[in-house]
């Protein structure tokens, strides 16, 4: 009878041991499924974006819209899924990726070699040099010199943050969370111009008519030509490589040219996948 015991019980533990470890590889399996083939399973890939940077991607009529968003709409068809654009903070953007919170991100980031520590970037999917944005009935600014002894605006922890920064004379440097309440800020009256990346500048100056912009693409010597990817976690290779090949498909097929007609008029001067000089 004791042999019967022990022997029906070892059969017990033997099916439950079984069971556990199934389930453990089961999970285990889960965890190590990539990014790309979980987001293929659910049909779905989540984008961050910090959305009050029109006409990149920013919120009408309580929709997601902009020229990243038609891009990542675009990647999403050649991929077969669809991909959502989830608006985000631009501080803590990255470490969101990072966390988990998002897939990808894709929220006129430039690549920049601080931020290669932290992210994988695709290839450059767009080209933008950097604007300042002014009230013409006020002031007359012909480049960065101009903004000697004046309230200048921008985004903070971005490029136009660190290009104000390096301008001689500036009065004040006011830092904001995001580009718009900066803006805000120059229509009322409470600063006197805006660093910041060049169409977000334009697509205020359009509508505004007390409002100027202009490009520049130097200050202090430093060349200001940003280079914009989408970013997704270094561990992530293979959704980098399928977002590079969707980018390079839709600048072939026509499509790439299509929504940048919409969003700025006339043609690209860059597409994902042309050569970026040596000097970038």
């Amino acid at each position: 009878m004791r042999r019967t015991r022990t022997s029906r019980w070892g059969a017990v533990f033997s099916i439950v041991l079984a069971l556990v470890l199934a389930t453990t590889a089961g999970c285990s399996s889960a965890e190590q499924q990539s990014t790309l083939k979980q987001a293929q399973q659910k049909g779905q890939l989540s984008v961050g974006s910090d959305t009050t940077y029109a006409p990149m991607e920013y919120v009408k009529d309580s929709t997601v819209t902009g020229f990243d968003v038609d891009i990542m709409n675009a990647i999403g068809d050649r991929l077969g899924i669809k991909c959502i654009v989830m608006p985000t903070a631009w501080e803590g953007i990255i470490a969101a990726l990072q966390t988990g919170k998002f897939d990808a991100l894709i929220s006129s980031i430039t690549i920049t070699p601080e931020r290669e520590k932290e992210v994988a970037f695709t290839i450059p999917y767009y080209r933008a040099d950097m604007g300042i944005l002014f009230n013409k009935t006020l002031h007359s600014i012909q480049g960065p010199a101009d903004l000697a002894g004046l309230n200048v605006g921008v985004q903070v922890g971005t490029t136009g943050d660190q290009a104000a920064s390096m301008i001689d004379g500036v009065k004040k440097l006011s830092k904001y969370p995001d580009i718009q309440l900066a803006i805000a800020d120059l229509e009322l009256g409470r600063i006197d111009a805006v660093v910041n990346d060049y169409p977000v500048c334009a697509f205020y100056a359009q509508n505004n008519t007390n409002l100027a912009v202009i490009r520049t693409a130097k200050i202090a010597d430093l060349d200001l030509t940003q280079y914009y990817g989408i970013a997704v976690r270094t561990s992530d290779t293979d959704l980098k490589k399928a977002l590079d090949n969707a980018l390079t498909t839709i600048a072939a097929d026509g499509v790439y040219d299509t929504i940048y007609a919409r969003w700025f008029g006339g043609k690209p001067v860059f597409r994902p996948g042309d050569s970026i000089p040596s000097t970038q």
